[in-house]
């Protein structure tokens, strides 16, 4: 064997095993896992955010419907203080016909009733609809919000009594068939 160089050449080498480099076939999952564990939690923080703003934007939403609403309600209470005195007369008549009627309310001016300003915002006058002891309001906002609100009138005399609870309009065009 000595005098074969291969032979001699393959004692002095020290073969693949004995080098450490031979990988037994469980050997290489480590980077796999740790990639896909990686993976996995990078996923998982991603559908935390995505819910984490989800629920930011439905607060932020729910924080301006109860602001528009109570604009809203303010405006009706704005409206229920104008028509007093001499502008409570008006009540009496929609308020469609409110200029018909002006010789029987002298007093009255209903452009106060049709128009008012609660803080920075205007709300507008629908519609006045009365019916014996109550009456049906119609407001909007001048950012576009609109509301039904049904007023309970004082039998003693045309003076708001309550305003009841409000309805979206937008509620109410869709219930219609």
């Amino acid at each position: 064997m000595a005098g074969n160089p291969c032979s001699s050449c393959c004692l002095e080498m020290p073969s693949y095993r004995q080098r450490g480099c031979y990988q037994s076939p469980s050997s290489g999952f480590v980077l796999p896992l740790a990639l896909s564990a990686s993976f996995l939690i990078l996923l998982s923080s991603t559908s935390l955010h995505s819910l984490a703003l989800l629920s930011l934007s439905r607060t932020r939403i729910s924080t301006a419907e109860r602001m528009r609403a109570d604009q809203l309600r303010s405006a009706a209470q704005h409206f229920a203080q104008l028509a007093t005195d001499s502008h409570a007369c008006l009540l009496t008549w929609p308020s469609g016909s409110w200029n018909d009627f002006g010789s029987q309310c002298a007093d009255a001016d209903p452009s106060r009733l049709q128009q008012g300003l609660i803080g920075e915002d205007v709300w507008f006058l629908i519609d006045w609809i009365p019916s014996g002891d109550t009456g049906r309001l119609s407001l909007r906002l001048a950012a576009g919000a609109r509301a039904v609100f049904l007023l309970a009138i004082d039998p003693d005399g045309p003076a708001v009594r309550e305003v009841g609870a409000m309805r979206s309009l937008v509620t109410l065009e869709q219930e219609r068939p």
